[in-house]
């Protein structure tokens, strides 16, 4: 993105209006990335890509889930069946259901993030946001290169990739990435079998793709396989017993387990949290130009499966045991004509969308020591389809100003079938974990319903270039979510809620100064939902389940500054401030009003500061220092926003530095994540129904070497 030998910042390109333009003249707020700052930085991992994008706040553990948080909208859950505000993009592919995201990327060439409602250009529509990542294509020419890591932990890590030409239109290009790391060898230690765990993955990734192109015609197809087959990261040792856990007789003494805790990273858990993610999809792109026009279409099918297990009492115990089972099939399919004439920019698109969800869910509750009572758990299927059809199109009404309006009208069907329930018999080895439904014990909860929810959705801006360098804009933009069920764990009734409808302003200016040596952005937003959807913890019940709970206000601003005051230097700076809140609401979290809460994960100021020192060594060799600093401001981790769910402001210093060949030839590097070692909790799940509070703490020091070699 930045070349460390030119005393400019080079054009960050992007593809956020589905066309190249450079990252300054989109009138959006928009940050973006290239392949060398996402591998310098580790973006590909979402707390450190949330760490560099003002405003964007990521939760990406237990039971393997991911979730992205923009300006205060975001997800907040261990269930699998409801959609995001914010979309997970990937070649321009949504993953319906954010776990589908769990298993990470890998070999991107960008990554851009976009906020504000995503509708009049996106086949899917999210309401909060985008993040966007998009995979190294075939090459021309051959390439080809291997970058070898071992970190803390015993961790090795892979990636390589070769591309090239196969004919005269025809090129390929395969991608591989590995993770492994050693048995006993994770942050946390378990004293119920002396064991360290938490190693995070152990995973194996391949991409391959083919391209086929000419003069009109661009065909790109693309097959991948996913797995990571490691550890989560434990709750926090709230509970715990003497080591061992197990007392003489092989009996468990529950009553010896304490709430005082040993240390931070000591654990006491007989089910240590594991988990097994299965990806695999194809895709197929067809582009063809014909005059000033442009069809493209894209084809794809996703599979997902996630097998987890945790222990949620964090006790020796067989109480709160549960076995978390989810696939799903996702088919989409996407048309988009573009192209230009005379002042005219434009773009008609339509969007199908079909997936299956299922999911299977058991605590036990054996160690309870309930006559008859094991096992409480959950078994449905979810199936969706939408489709819709979007336009955006731009007017210049001459070269310093031009309109921007986009209209969508999108329609989706739920048809939810499954049931909540209690029973004798114990999760199965058999397939999708299932109790045996001869077991259930008699009033269960079943449902089978069925929801259509429609919407006309638009977007309304302006452009206006003050000079060459300058670029003003305003927008006003709509949005909905549509509706749901929630069948939660043991739980009675169904929970059906309903759309959630957002309205969104911004404005901004976008500049590049210093005889283009800095660029310096600044955008202002507000943004309202009503019928917000939040998951609400009840003392009556067993876990969260999610409800319309009130209205939802966000307002704030964003600063990101880039900056090359020299060859050798690089600066890259962002805040951002978001104040999010619930301003109307009748809604009680038992005796708690929701009005006046903060949504959870929402600090109102975050910061980060970067920067890249390049030295030359010799004729040949550059020494590269880089330093990341990140602050982030106190904040709720569950809406209900008590005492205990709130958590100080915490701040973190990566840095890493590096000796490469000019040419590009190799590179050896030697990095360091959270440098001071500071812990903070990053996620609460706070369970009144069973007595239980759930946090997990962030990662401790991590440090590692890489070596890269490219042919």
């Amino acid at each position: 993105m930045i070349s460390a030998s030119a005393a400019v910042l080079e054009e960050v390109v992007v593809t956020a209006q589905k066309r190249e333009q450079s990252v300054q003249d989109v009138g959006i707020s928009i940050t973006a990335f290239n392949d060398q700052s996402i591998v310098n930085r580790g973006l590909d991992d979402a707390y450190q890509l949330s760490d560099a994008v003002p405003n964007l706040r990521a939760f990406a553990h237990a039971v393997g889930q991911n979730h992205f948080r923009i300006r205060g909208l975001g997800l907040n859950e261990f269930q699998v069946s409801f959609d995001a505000p914010v979309a997970i993009n990937i070649d321009e592919v949504i993953l319906s259901k954010p776990f589908m995201g769990s298993i990470g990327v890998f070999d991107v060439q960008r990554i851009e993030v976009l906020k504000g409602p995503q509708g009049t250009l996106f086949g899917r529509n999210t309401t909060g946001g985008a993040v966007n990542y998009y995979s190294n294509r075939p090459t021309e020419e051959f390439e080809a290169g291997i970058r070898l890591g071992y970190g803390r932990y015993d961790r090795f890590e892979v990636n390589a990739h070769v591309s090239g030409p196969l004919s005269e239109n025809l090129s390929g290009r395969i991608a591989i990435s590995g993770a492994h790391a050693g048995a006993d060898e994770g942050p946390y230690l378990n004293l119920f079998n002396g064991k360290r765990i938490g190693t995070r993955d152990n995973k194996k990734q391949v991409r391959g793709m083919l391209q086929w192109a000419n003069d009109t015609t661009t065909i790109l197809a693309s097959v991948h396989y996913d797995r990571d087959f490691g550890e989560s990261v434990p709750y926090d040792n709230l509970f715990q017993d003497i080591p061992g856990g197990v007392q003489a007789g092989g009996t468990t003494d529950v009553t010896k387990v304490i709430r005082d805790p040993v240390g931070r990273f000591v654990v006491n858990q007989d089910n240590a949290p594991t988990k097994d993610l299965e990806a695999a999809g194809a895709n197929l792109r067809i582009e063809h130009t014909f005059g000033e026009m442009t069809l493209t279409s894209l084809t794809a099918y996703e599979y997902f499966k996630r097998d987890a297990r945790e222990d949620s009492d964090n006790t020796p115990a067989d109480t709160v045991n549960i076995d978390w089972y989810s696939d799903i099939n996702q088919f989409s399919q996407e048309l988009r004509l573009s192209g230009e004439h005379g002042q005219w920019q434009y773009l008609v698109g339509a969007y199908y969308e079909s997936d299956d969800l299922t999911s299977v869910n058991a605590i036990h509750l054996t160690d309870l020591g309930i006559p008859g009572l094991n096992t409480a758990g959950s078994d449905y299927a979810q199936k969706t389809n939408t489709w819709a059809i979007f336009s955006n199109v731009e007017y210049m009404f001459n070269e310093q100003l031009s309109l921007i309006a986009g209209l969508r009208y999108t329609e989706e069907k739920n048809h939810f079938t499954g049931l909540s329930f209690f029973a004798t018999g114990l999760p199965g080895p058999g397939p999708k974990n299932r109790v045996d439904p001869s077991t259930y014990i008699p009033g269960l909860v079943s449902a089978d319903e069925k929801r259509k929810d429609t919407d006309l959705n638009f977007k309304v801006g302006l452009n206006y270039h003050f000079s060459d360098d300058i670029l003003l804009f305003a927008s006003y933009s709509t949005g909905f979510r549509s509706g749901g069920f929630d069948a939660g764990l043991a739980a009675d009734p169904l929970i059906i809620f309903e759309p959630e409808d957002v309205t969104a302003y911004e404005a901004g200016i976008k500049s590049t100064l210093l005889d283009g040596t800095l660029a310096a952005n600044l955008s202002v937003f507000f943004t309202e939902v009503d019928n917000y959807q939040e998951n609400a913890n009840l003392p009556t019940e067993l876990i969260p389940r999610r409800r319309n709970i009130g209205k939802l206000e966000s307002k704030g601003v964003e600063v990101d500054l880039n900056w090359k005051p020299a060859d050798a230097w690089l600066i890259r700076g962002s805040v951002g401030y978001a104040d999010t809140e619930i301003v109307k609401s009748n809604f009680l979290f038992g005796t708690i009003p929701a009005e006046g809460n903060i949504p959870a994960n929402s600090p109102k100021l975050s910061s980060n500061l970067f920067g890249s020192y390049v030295l030359p060594v010799s004729n040949t060799l550059d020494l590269e220092i880089n330093a990341s600093w990140t602050w982030v401001d106190k904040r709720f981790l569950e809406v209900e926003n008590q005492p205990d769910h709130l958590v100080g402001s915490y701040n973190t210093v990566d840095a890493s530095i590096a000796i490469s060949t000019r040419d590009g030839k190799w590179r050896a590097s030697f990095w360091a994540r959270n440098l001071t070692d500071e812990i903070h909790l990053t996620y609460i799940n706070d369970v009144p129904g069973f007595g239980l509070f759930l946090p997990i703490n962030s990662d401790p020091l991590n440090y590692g070497v890489n070596v890269e070699y490219n042919f």
